[in-house]
């Protein structure tokens, strides 16, 4: 299935796809993990405007023609 993606901030350094092939029933963990983006570098995910929280990125399965944004965590003071 294709799942559509676009990360933001320093992610972009990290992955510069705007689609990634995965199998059916795949997780969000399991695409972030297909776009060689190290969990720790990962704040905030989104799948189709609604934010999925690290606790259940694992268990999230994605769909064919979803849009998933991935974030850098927020930094700054």
């Amino acid at each position: 299935m294709q799942v559509k993606v676009r990360v933001t901030g320093h992610l972009i350094d990290l992955c510069s796809v705007d689609e990634v092939e995965l199998p059916e029933g795949a997780s969000v963990a399991d695409a972030v993990a297909a776009l060689g983006i190290p969990p720790e570098e990962v704040g905030l995910v989104s799948v189709d405007g609604q934010a999925v929280s690290k606790a259940r990125r694992d268990t999230t399965a994605l769909a064919h023609g979803n849009e998933m944004v991935v974030m850098a965590p927020l930094t700054g003071g």
